[in-house]
């Protein structure tokens, strides 16, 4: 069940040249200055761009752009091999290159200061995000012996590790198992069981503004075949229940690109497919925006403010 009629959403698309895309206009600006392929990642109300390099052959960090709006330039914060939104949402952590095979963890605000001299870390290091509860950050990226871990990004000290970390939120961590997902409570140390509502590979999850759930995007991304499926859920780690989105599962050709999901200011899960789409758990269904989003290779979106 969906319903249009507008629904006053507007994002950032991380576009070749980034869009300002209102849901039910369609494209309103291209912020200036960004050139080539782009990331983006919602920090408080605002967005980091991060520009890939254009030489595909090239395999270092790349740049960091905080975006300041529709009509300036964006404000380089330098290069980073990544980046993760800070709990405060006005400054980003970024894992900075030192010397070729040094590198360090700098907690950098929007604006471009550094908060104090950083500390040595990996390159191999990816930020994820911070709570008020630590650093998400993932060991060892990319190897088989990756691991994640919880740290205070002060002192580098482990909180909790686990082999994958899904998302964190609030007082909780939730945790991936061999068959089932859990929900530690950094208040207690406790573990709390979950059943997954559905059958499925690791999922996307991306946790609410205010930090009280989770969104779980049970996708099947098919890398053999057409087919690709979306299963939205909400999952409640006060009470560990779940909500499912209305009209799920259902199929789709934007996993790969040309897609993205997202919290509103409002509390609104917004979902790019094709449109803007937003729905508040507990109502009975997806409201849709009226302007059709660009194709093209982009992924991800960040909701403004």
């Amino acid at each position: 069940m969906v319903a249009t009629g507008g629904i006053g959403v507007t994002a950032l698309l991380p576009t070749t040249g980034p869009t300002l895309f209102d849901a039910d206009r369609g494209p309103t600006a291209t912020p200036p200055g960004y050139a080539g392929g782009l990331g983006v990642l919602r920090v408080g109300k605002h967005a980091v761009l991060t520009a890939y390099p254009a030489d595909p052959g090239y395999e270092g960090p790349s740049e960091v752009l905080g975006y300041t709006g529709p009509s300036t330039p964006p404000r380089s914060l330098g290069r980073a091999w990544s980046a993760a939104p800070g709990a405060d949402q006005d400054s980003v952590w970024l894992i900075r290159p030192d010397a070729p095979d040094s590198c360090r963890l700098q907690h950098v605000s929007l604006a471009g200061r550094e908060a104090g001299p950083g500390q040595p870390a990996s390159c191999r290091t990816q930020v994820r995000v911070e709570t008020a509860r630590g650093l998400l950050i993932t060991i060892n990226a990319g190897g088989t012996d990756s691991t994640d871990a919880l740290i205070d990004p002060e002192t580098g000290r482990t909180i909790r590790q686990h082999p994958r970390i899904l998302g964190a939120t609030g007082d909780w961590l939730l945790l991936d198992g061999f068959t089932d997902l859990s929900l530690l409570d950094l208040r207690d140390g406790s573990t709390k069981p979950l059943t997954r509502p559905v059958t499925s590979g690791p999922p996307i999850v991306v946790p609410s503004r205010e930090g009280q759930v989770f969104a779980v995007d049970f996708v099947n991304p098919s890398y053999r075949g057409p087919l690709q499926t979306r299963d939205i859920w909400v999952l409640r780690p006060d009470t560990q229940t779940w909500d499912h989105a209305p009209g799920m599962p259902f199929i789709t050709d934007h996993l790969k690109s040309a897609g993205g999901l997202d919290w509103s200011e409002a509390g609104d899960l917004v979902l790019a497919d094709g449109v803007l789409a937003a729905w508040h758990p507990g109502e009975p269904q997806w409201r849709l925006g009226e302007a059709a989003l660009p194709a093209g290779q982009w992924n991800g979106i960040a909701v403004i403010p």
